[in-house]
């Protein structure tokens, strides 16, 4: 799990490989004065004042304009990320550092969520040498961009002593350094090579069923989620235990799922007073957050408690999602419907300080009711953080504290609307954390597939529309001279589209079929699915590179699902969809071998890690159904059938005539008719939902 690290790790002469950007920078002549001021990346615009003469990656520039040969020293970062902060005040600001860094060293900035290609190969082997990683991520590299050595977080002193140990090698021992970057490179490239056997394999359930057992002896059974010191949503992880227990009826993870969803939706890693989720906890039982706020986590939360409502009914899985999304309008939506990236832990009086109160706020918000207050919050006095403050998190029995403090239910949502007014108050005079205007192409389709299953569950049409609007802004902005783009700010599309973002953005599109029944969505996805092919497919595995070209001396191909999932796997289930969809065999050849290359990782618990592969195995190796809706009325009936939790279910709908291979002969005018169809064997058609969802569950 990559996080901000807390303490300092080097791995001397140990680290990563090369780094290189889409984007040409040629116009920076003068290399010796900080050249970030012109950046729109908010993370190095946060640097740009430093005295250090930051540069952002050109391989070419740098080149051209290092002819001392100094070696490249490559800091990356995110502007929320709350360590980055601490080292750029620590160390960044020293003048000492600046004057060490800009004698010896040309120094580069990065913002990982603008170039995460770049990001990925140095965490990549940050982790495979050292076990661990974080950001910032600072890495030394000889000036061919080959690194020599890599850490996270430094104080002014490590880094000052690193610095001095790699340079003191450079000049006397230079070819110890030339020879471990050797080594280096050529590890990185056998990372990202794959051993494929193209023998067919057969997909039993077994093959989950091991991995489940294996992987539940990990979780944490008390305060839900797996044993972990800091605690991660995975939002991954939690679809597919929902979709495995869902299909095997296992009530013990049943159990597991809703305790650990409803210790979540309760805990600190939720902001209760704005809505929102945090990026995780930095103790096990899920109190304190680090407080920073992401796109990505929101997004894929709204999917993961709307499934959940969908199956439970549970009225606080409900209240979650409408919570969040109230928060993403509020504070993350651009008001031209498409959503920024990130919000920060940090404001200028330090992490947490704009969502956390001292005991003399406590008292003025609950007047009468302070003890009530503090058991709502689960408030201790006697555990502070910072010895002053204190973080809000939900009681989760309600009916206590009803019976303790003799109220009813009425009296206390009262009660708690007036503390929220009053909350509201002091946190107006507070300056509100830095937002990341960037707007990343991925991370909004991810939001298009949470509003989607939240129109799904709730039937609100507004999810429906806030995704199409996303959609909308997508291709608008973000599709540049016909190809796809990474990015959006200050006005301009930058960076061309990795896969990550085609990925998502097909999945996007084909959620908006579902759910519409408009075949514009479909085509488009049809179209970029195949710009994927042209710009990421390989010869040597079915599996696709990140980038379309590789960085520098290798591709990158990643298979691991992780706070994201991986974009080969959204690949492989959108050429399942589609394949269905279309009636496309190539594309059906291409999940399948997908699939079939990914199944020998699923030994000894490693399952985990391919979540959402294994949500597409599930429908391979459980039963799958196609649910074919025909008719004037097959968005109405789809949008009630869909109410229900279906995971193995592939939706298509039309109201009118279509040649689409499911659908084909299958219109009457006057009446809607729902097919139920396993290995495109149809039952008969009912036009009621109860019989459908019947034949559907048996």
């Amino acid at each position: 799990m990559k996080y901000c690290k807390t303490f300092f790790v080097s791995i001397f002469i140990f680290s990563v490989l090369l780094l290189v950007t889409s984007c040409d920078h040629s116009n920076i002549k003068n290399i010796n004065q900080n050249n970030l001021k012109t950046e729109s990346s908010a993370y190095l615009l946060q640097h740009a004042k430093n005295p250090i003469y930051w540069q952002r990656w050109d391989k070419k520039v740098y080149k051209n304009q290092n002819p001392n040969e100094k070696l490249l020293l490559v800091s990356i970062g995110y502007s929320s990320c709350h360590w980055c902060h601490v080292m750029e005040k620590e160390t960044f600001e020293d003048f000492d550092v600046a004057s060490y860094m800009n004698e010896k060293f040309i120094s580069i900035k990065v913002d990982r969520e603008e170039n995460p290609e770049v990001d990925n190969i140095y965490m990549t082997a940050t982790q495979m040498m050292t076990g661990s990683g974080g950001w910032p991520l600072n890495v030394i590299c000889l000036p061919d961009g080959r690194p020599v050595y890599g850490g996270t977080y430094h104080t002014k002193n490590q880094w000052l002593e690193v610095l001095g140990k790699i340079q003191s090698l450079y000049e006397n021992d230079k070819k110890q350094l030339l020879t471990f970057a050797e080594k280096v490179e050529k590890g990185i490239q056998e990372v990202n090579r794959f051993e494929y056997t193209k023998e067919d394999k057969l997909l039993q359930p077994e093959i989950l069923q091991n991995e489940m057992s294996f992987w539940s002896s990990n979780w944490d059974l008390i305060n839900g989620g797996e044993n972990q010191n800091q605690k991660f949503i995975t939002p991954v992880k939690l679809n597919y235990i929902q979709q495995y227990q869902n299909v095997n009826k296992d009530k013990k993870i049943e159990a597991y799922l809703k305790k650990t969803l409803k210790n979540i939706a309760n805990s600190g890693i939720v902001d209760h007073l704005e809505g929102g989720f945090y990026r995780y906890t930095i103790d096990p039982e899920w109190k304190i957050p680090h407080f920073e706020k992401m796109l990505y986590d929101n997004a894929q939360l709204l999917t993961l408690y709307a499934n959940a409502y969908k199956e439970f009914k549970t009225p606080l899985f409900k209240s979650t999602v409408y919570q969040t999304f109230t928060f993403l309008q509020n504070r993350m939506e651009n008001n031209e419907g498409a959503y920024f990236s990130a919000i920060d832990a940090d404001n200028d009086q330090g992490e947490g300080r704009y969502y956390m109160f001292s005991i003399e706020e406590l008292k003025k918000v609950a007047g009468r009711d302070l003890n009530l207050i503090l058991d709502y919050y689960q408030i201790d006095l006697d555990e502070p953080i910072e010895n002053s403050f204190y973080h809000l998190r939900k009681a989760d029995n309600f009916n206590t504290l009803l019976k303790k403090y003799s109220i009813t239910n009425d009296q206390l949502v009262k009660k708690q609307k007036v503390w929220d007014n009053k909350f509201s108050v002091l946190k107006a005079k507070r300056q509100f954390p830095l937002i990341d205007k960037k707007i990343i192409t991925s991370w909004n389709a991810q939001m298009i597939l949470g509003l989607l299953s939240s129109f799904e569950a709730f039937g609100d049409e507004q999810f429906l529309n806030q995704a199409k609007k996303i959609f909308s802004y997508l291709e608008e902005n973000l599709i540049s001279r016909g190809k796809l783009m990474h990015t959006f700010q200050a006005n301009e599309s930058k960076i061309e589209a990795n896969l990550e973002d085609y990925a998502f953005v097909i999945k996007a599109s084909l959620g908006l079929y579902q759910n519409t029944g408009n075949t514009y969505y479909l085509e488009q996805a049809n179209t970029l699915i195949q710009d994927a092919i042209i710009n990421f497919e390989t010869t040597e595995n079915p599996f696709f590179t990140y980038t379309e070209n590789p960085v520098l001396f290798s591709e990158i191909i990643s298979i691991d699902d992780n706070v994201i999932p991986s974009a080969n796997s959204i690949m492989a289930e959108n050429f399942w969809m589609l394949g269905h969809l279309l009636g496309n065999k190539d594309y059906s050849t291409k999940a399948k071998k997908m699939i079939g290359g990914i199944v020998s990782y699923f030994n000894e618990g490693r399952g985990s890690n391919y979540s959402q592969w294994a949500q597409l195995i599930s429908k391979v190796a459980y039963s799958f159904k196609e649910v074919v809706i025909v008719g004037p009325e097959a968005k109405k009936i789809n949008k009630e059938i869909q109410e229900n939790y279906l995971p193995n279910v592939l939706f298509q709908i039309s109201d009118k005539p279509s040649e689409l291979p499911l659908l084909e002969d299958r219109f009457f005018k006057k009446e809607t008719l729902i097919y139920v169809c396993e290995n495109k064997v149809c039952l008969r058609p009912s036009k009621n939902i109860s019989e459908a969802l019947d034949q559907i569950n048996n």
